[in-house]
C-alpha cells in the first residue's frame, strides 16, 4: 500500500521549468497567462509511493507533472488500489477545484520520483480575479477531461476489450513519450478488467505490430493504427 501522505520537499530551483514548455494546453495559453503560470508557481517533489494528496482533501492548487509518473486512484478503505489513469510529463490536474473550490476527487500517488509545478489555490484565484479573461482557457483544460472521460464511457460501453485498450494506451502515450513504464495489472485495473484478458488483449495489439512488451514496459509503435484500432 502506498504510504501516508508526507510534507513535500521544496525545489530550490526558481526558473520556469522546460518541461511547461511541452505541455500543449501551456504552449497554447496566452503569453500573460504563460508568465503568470511561471511567475505565481514553485516546484516540489515527491518520492516513489508517496500521496500527493488523498480523496477527500481539501484543494491546494493547479499541478503540472514535470518529471516522473503519476497515478490518479481511488483506495479503497482496505487498502485495495484502483488505478485511473498513469500521469506522464506535461499533464495538468487538479483544475476541478479551481471552478468548484470542492475537495479532490481521487488519490495521488507518485509511481517514482517526481517534480511538480504547483500553482497554490489562493494565488491562482487572486490572479484570475484581476485578470478575469484567461478563465476560459483554463475551462478549455476541463474541457479537454470531460471530453475524455466521456469518450471513455462511450468506450467501456461499446468496444470490446483490445479496442478499448488500445484507446487507452493511446490516451496514456504521445509522440514525445511512445514508452509507457506500466505493469499489466496497472493496466488491467485501469480497465476494470482480469490481467489475463489485459495479457491477451496485449499480446493481440503486439500481434498487430501496434506496440511492443517488455516487463514492465510497453513501447507504442504507430500511434495512429493504435487509434485507428480503438475507434468507435
Amino acid at each position: 500500500m502506498p504510504s501516508a501522505v508526507q510534507p513535500f520537499c521544496q525545489n530550490g530551483d526558481t526558473n520556469p521549468p522546460a518541461a511547461l514548455a511541452a505541455s500543449p494546453w501551456y504552449a497554447a495559453a496566452p503569453v500573460e497567462l504563460q508568465l503568470a503560470l511561471q511567475a505565481l508557481g514553485r516546484a516540489r517533489a515527491l518520492d516513489s509511493g508517496q500521496f500527493l494528496f488523498h480523496r477527500g482533501a481539501p484543494t491546494d492548487g493547479l499541478y503540472c507533472l514535470l518529471t516522473g509518473s503519476m497515478r490518479i486512484s481511488c483506495v479503497s478503505r482496505l487498502g485495495k488500489e484502483a488505478p485511473l489513469v498513469r500521469l506522464q510529463p506535461g499533464d495538468w490536474f487538479g483544475e476541478l477545484a479551481l471552478f468548484d473550490d470542492g475537495p479532490r476527487t481521487h488519490d495521488a500517488i507518485a509511481s517514482q520520483p517526481c517534480t511538480l509545478w504547483l500553482l497554490p489555490q489562493a494565488a491562482l484565484l487572486g490572479w484570475l480575479q484581476q485578470q478575469p479573461q484567461h478563465w476560459r482557457h483554463l475551462g478549455l483544460l476541463l474541457a479537454d477531461k470531460t471530453r475524455r472521460l466521456m469518450q471513455g464511457l462511450a468506450q467501456q460501453t461499446l468496444l470490446d476489450i483490445p479496442s478499448r485498450l488500445a484507446q487507452r494506451l493511446w490516451l496514456l502515450s504521445s509522440e514525445q513519450l511512445p514508452e509507457l513504464l506500466l505493469s499489466q495489472e496497472e493496466l488491467a485495473g485501469m480497465l476494470g478488467i482480469s490481467r489475463q484478458s489485459c495479457n491477451a488483449a496485449l499480446q493481440t495489439l503486439a500481434a498487430n505490430g501496434l506496440l511492443q512488451l517488455a516487463r514492465g514496459r510497453i513501447r507504442i509503435a504507430n500511434r495512429q493504427a493504435l487509434a485507428d484500432f480503438g475507434r468507435l
